[in-house]
Formats: C-alpha cells, structure tokens, sequence
C-alpha cells in the first residue's frame, strides 16, 4: 500500500514561522519562545455596500487571460470569546469555561463505578476510599506538573532521600493515592448495555464530544483557520495505530484539526479510526475537511489545508456551502489544467509563476526550489502578494507571488503552533491504556485554547502577556492542586455529608475583597489583622485565602461526620 495515498506529506512550501524557535534536541535545556508576544487584531473586511455577484456561467476550460476579479467575501460571524471574562480572571476560572463541572462529574463517576467494578471481580487487601473532586482535581494538577517539570520516573517525584528529587508533591498527595486514581481513571461504564462498542472511541467519545462542545462555545475564530493532522504518540497495539516514518511523531494515534491559523485555537476535531470494515476509505480527504468545516457552512470561513486535502472537487463544492478554501495541489488531481505551462513541466525559471482562471477557482504554478501549485476559490487570480526568500546566506528578500500563495503561507500554521506548544509541556505518563494518551492529549489542549481565549481579551497589560504560556500552566495546576495527603484524603468525602456538601471547591466568590474565615479564627483575640481576599468556598460561600482553603475542609469535614482528623501542610 502507498502511504502517500493516504497520508498528508506537508506543505509543499517552507513556512517560516515568525515569534518563537523551533524545538531543540535537547528538551530540558530548550526555553520556548511565546508565539503569541503580540495582542491579537481582529482585520474584519467592511461590508457596508456588498452585494451578490452575478452569476457568470460556467467555464469548461481554464483560461489564462481576461480573468473576471473575485472579491473575498467577509466572514459573517463575529470573533472573540463568545463568554464573558473578567480581566482579572485566573487561569482556573477560564479553564472551568472549557473543562466543565459536567466533565468533572463524569471523571468522578465512572473512576468511582470503574474501581468498584474491579474490586469486586478481584478481591484485594488494598484500601480504596472513593475519590472525591477535590483530589480529582488535586490528580490532575499534578499530571500537569509532571508535564512541566520533568523526572526520569513518575515515582521520583515522591523521593525524599536524595536533595535532588525533593519536591512539594508529597504534601499535596501521597504516591499510593495517586497510583490508585491512575489505576482506576475512566471515563465510560464498561457494563452499560446502552453503549455502541461498534465505535471504536466508545470509551472516551462522551468526552470528546462534551469538551468539542466547549471548545466551540467559548470561543469564535477570525475567520482564517488550517486544517492538518496532529499525532498523539501511542507505540501500543491497537487497530487503527498510524505509523508515519517521516513525521516527527512516527506511531501514535492520527487526530485532524481545524485551528486557528495565527493562535493555534482548535475549534473542531476528529480522531481517525482506519480502515472501515477492512476496506480504506474512498473521498477520505474530501470528508475529513467537510466534516471539519461543517459547523461553518455559509459563514465565509477561509479554510487553509495541504495538498493531501485540496481538490477541485472539494473547492467547488465549499464554495457552493459558503466556506473559502485553499491549499496547494498534488499535480495528479483531477479537473487541474492539462497545459503544459500550468504544469510541473512549465519550465518557469526560480520565483516564476503562471496564474490559470475556471470560474471561482484560481490555479497558479509557482518555481521555488521545487515547483509548487496553489489552488483556492475565493483568491483574485490579478491580486499579487510577496514572501521571504533567502538569496544566500541569511538575507531575505522579498519575492512576489500570487496572492493565493502567500495567503497560504500565512495562514497555514495554526496546527503546528498548536503542536508545538502542546508538546513543550506534554503529559508523559506510559499506559497501555490507548485512550489515556488521547485523554491528556486533550486535556492539554484543553488548557492551551483557555490560555488563547484569556489572552485575546486580556489586553497589553495582562500578567501573562509576557510571562507566557508556560507561567499560564503552572498557575492553573497550582489552582487545581489542594493538598490531599494519605491522612487527610478519607476525610475529604464523608460517608453521610450533612449541612456542609461533601465536596469543596475553591474559586473567585467575591467581586469586592472579603476578610478570610480561617485568618479571622486565627487570629481571634490578639493584635494581627486578618488578610482580606477574592478567593473562597464555592459550595460554603465563606471568603478564603488559598493558603487557608485546606484548614476549611478539615473543618468542615470534622463537623459534619464527628471525628477530628489532622491535615498535614
């Protein structure tokens, strides 16, 4: 089987990037550079006075001369976040835009169904308390940890005898805590008679489609986006495992994403599962790219994608749908201009190019290094743009080209910045559990579209601005993470929660700074004046620093179950 059917091969030009570095071979000594520097500008076309074009009739020839002008029409939806975020907000409280109390709930029950499940098929002495959100959370801060701060082994973050590996992570959660959630960490029921298991992402599509739903409902893109694939290393057996020599990522789980093209935000995606019914897809690119552009249908959404996609086929029929696409071309493809001029015989000489015209579609023949094709229906096939070339040496130039192809340039990377910054943090945990690679996967992505959401609103003066996506993360785990040690992690989930919930959750309650509970009780009867704060109990409505949150807990679990339990720091 060719793999270049079936594959994308990338860009047929070298996209430079411009505001951060590429990826070097040593990652612990690599500093990134944040891409996203610059606040975002939102170039929305005037549309006062624009009307429909005439229909011209159709053109069974391409032509050459006497083009008809093309006008790009403007994307009809409005972009930002659709949400509204305060410009103070913290990186859990945009983050709990996208990772709901719904997908919390969801962990915490399947995790609590799943051990049971197990536990009862396979008898243990080992003991199991049923994980609470607090430690779910706690859980998942640490996995975020891990990502950013690296060790040889999951284990050496709890070793204490050696000065090198002493870490905090100890006094949030013990090691067997943490190995026991990582044990039991699902999200579908196994047993549930109502599930189809003819679909082969049965155990982790509730999910996706849930965290989709978010992603698309906090969030608007530009109007240009890039369409691409993005693997998730994986190098266990499973069906529809992708293995791609040439990719930097060469085994793992295939997933095609729509990004935005200059902040990476994913807006849609699809996982493939291979082959259906033993038989390779026919139309597989025509599907993925209006699968992906579906929820845009007649928005005037630029799509950008590589020359595994484009086809005329399906750039006729996005137009007629209401999406403008472009992409560069393999020169098989059907309906493409027989000329010799037009083709990868033209002969043209270094940064030459010839331009063909069929109704909507505009076709153009560039020389580089190598020859490439372009080929869009919404571009001008008169509009002219330039890109950066080297001469020799490192001076640029620039080059002048269609428009089309320097638009693709421009637009085409939204994809790779998303992989990138994913995987300067990427969870690292082996499982031989596919889905669990996929879910961090996710749930990094997750992490980095709330970053790219609060930015766009966050103005010059925004904390992380600077600082950058890496600050960003670490915030948000250090929100996540409530110190639940072996001790205190019982205590957290009592077995008849009366008056006060089970469950406690810290987040901003306050608009106007509130004096903190557990300070005022401290400090009770001498001279110290308690510290004031936003910060608190979201289901006990009591102002709480951060700091104090677990001394709350303790509390209030010691109240409603009548046993007093230590929580260490």
């Amino acid at each position: 089987m060719n793999m270049e059917d079936f594959d994308s091969d990338g860009s047929d030009i070298d996209i430079e990037f411009k505001g951060f570095e590429s990826e070097s071979e040593d990652e612990d000594d690599f500093v990134p550079v944040d891409p996203l520097d610059r606040a975002q500008k939102w170039e929305l076309l005037d549309t006062e006075g624009e009307e429909e074009d005439d229909f011209r009739g159709l053109q069974v020839d391409w032509r050459t001369g006497n083009y008809e002008p093309r006008k790009t029409k403007t994307f009809s939806r409005i972009p930002g976040v659709k949400q509204p975020i305060p410009l103070d907000a913290s990186p859990l409280d945009v983050f709990s835009r996208i990772f709901t109390d719904q997908l919390w709930d969801t962990l915490l029950t399947e995790t609590n169904r799943y051990a049971e499940q197990v536990r009862a098929q396979t008898p243990t002495t080992s003991k199991w308390t049923p994980v609470s959100k607090t430690e779910m959370k706690t859980f998942l801060g640490l996995c975020l940890c891990f990502g950013i701060l690296k060790l040889p082994a999951r284990r050496d973050y709890w070793r204490q005898t050696k000065w090198l590996y002493q870490t905090n992570v100890p006094r949030a959660m013990s090691r067997d805590r943490f190995d026991m959630i990582w044990r039991y960490l699902h999200l579908e029921d196994n047993l549930d008679p109502a599930l189809d298991k003819s679909d082969k992402l049965w155990k982790i599509r509730r999910f996706m489609d849930l965290l989709l739903h978010q992603f698309q409902a906090l969030y608007e893109v530009n109007g240009f986006v890039s369409v691409d694939e993005s693997m998730v290393k994986y190098k266990g057996r499973l069906a529809f495992r992708q293995d791609l020599p040439v990719k930097p990522v060469k085994w793992g789980i295939k997933v095609w994403v729509m990004a935005e093209s200059n902040t990476g935000y994913v807006n849609n995606f699809q996982v493939y599962t291979g082959a259906i019914a033993g038989k390779t897809e026919t139309g597989l690119a025509y599907r993925i790219v209006s699968d992906l552009a579906k929820p845009y249908f007649g928005s005037n959404l630029c799509v950008y994608m590589d020359n595994f996609y484009t086809s005329v086929k399906l750039l006729v029929d996005l137009q007629v749908k209401g999406v403008q696409a472009c992409g560069t071309v393999r020169a098989g493809r059907k309906d493409l201009p027989k000329n010799k001029e037009l083709t990868k015989k033209a002969g043209l000489n270094k940064h030459r190019f010839n331009v063909a015209q069929q109704d909507d579609l505009t076709f153009c023949v560039w020389q580089d290094t190598k020859t490439v094709m372009v080929l869009s229906n919404f571009h001008d096939p008169t509009a002219n743009g330039s890109v950066k070339r080297r001469t020799g040496g490192q001076r640029q130039i620039d080059v002048r080209v269609p428009a089309c192809l320097a638009d693709y340039q421009q637009h085409m990377k939204g994809v790779d910045l998303l992989d990138q910054m994913v995987a300067y943090y990427r969870i690292r945990h082996r499982s031989t559990k596919w889905w669990r690679r996929l879910f961090f996967y996710l749930f990094s992505v997750a992490g980095y579209n709330a970053f790219v959401a609060a930015r766009s609103v966050g103005g010059p003066g925004w904390r992380y601005r600077r600082s950058g996506y890496k600050d960003w993360l670490e915030d948000l785990s250090q929100e996540l993470i409530v110190p639940v040690t072996a001790r205190s992690a019982p205590c957290v989930l009592p077995t008849a929660p009366t008056g006060a919930s089970a469950d406690h959750d810290l987040a901003q309650i306050n608009i106007k700074r509130k004096t903190c509970r557990e300070c005022s009780l401290k400090h009770s009867g001498t001279d110290m004046r308690p510290g004031s704060t936003l910060m608190g109990c979201k289901q006990c409505n009591v102002p709480l620093h951060r700091e104090c949150f677990m001394y709350h807990v303790g509390r209030e679990t010691s109240s409603t179950s009548g046993l007093s339990h230590g929580l260490e720091l």
